[in-house]
């Protein structure tokens, strides 16, 4: 994938270092950059909200915790376009430890299904390939990668081959 495409990408995720990531997000008043701890399985959440918005759900949500503070990335809706917002924590609302509607909304908009979908595929699958399993763990510290959620999102792309179809007619 060449820099430009990855330019379109909304969501970015890299990890940074032996237990930390760089959350990434392409706003509409400019770029935003998180930290990410590995104290949150935070890929594997992405994962699941991918395969989760593939199968139609209505609803999903990711964390991205930092030490202290999190990300809390919010997709709803029942048709093609949904609504995100991106919410930030001074502290751990995931853990209990600050009321969950004490936030500050940093970004809110439409996003397609289909390029959240495909846009988290990215993600997952430069994942994978670059780094693999057993190197992902050592990285990860206490987080193995998402595979099953992985696997799920590749086998709807199989069902439903218009995700792919959309992406490539753009």
């Amino acid at each position: 994938m060449s820099d430009e495409d990855r330019t379109q990408e909304r969501i970015g995720y890299v990890l940074s270092g032996t237990g930390w990531a760089t959350l990434s997000f392409r706003a509409d008043a400019g770029p935003l950059a998180f930290a990410v701890s590995y104290l949150h399985d935070s890929l594997g959440d992405l994962a699941r909200m991918g395969l989760e918005m593939a199968k139609g759900a209505n609803s999903a949500t990711a964390v991205f915790m930092d030490e202290p503070g999190e990300v809390l990335f919010v997709v709803t809706g029942d048709e093609d376009d949904l609504s995100f917002e991106l919410r930030r924590y001074r502290d751990w609302a995931s853990w209990g430890l600050i009321a969950t509607d004490d936030y500050e909304v940093v970004d809110r908009g439409t996003i397609r299904r289909v390029d959240l979908v495909r846009n988290i595929h990215v993600v997952l699958e430069r994942m994978y390939v670059d780094l693999g399993l057993e190197k992902y763990r050592e990285r990860w510290v206490q987080h193995d990668f998402p595979l099953r959620a992985y696997e799920g999102l590749i086998a709807e792309f199989r069902k439903r081959p218009r995700i792919e179809i959309e992406q490539t007619n753009k």
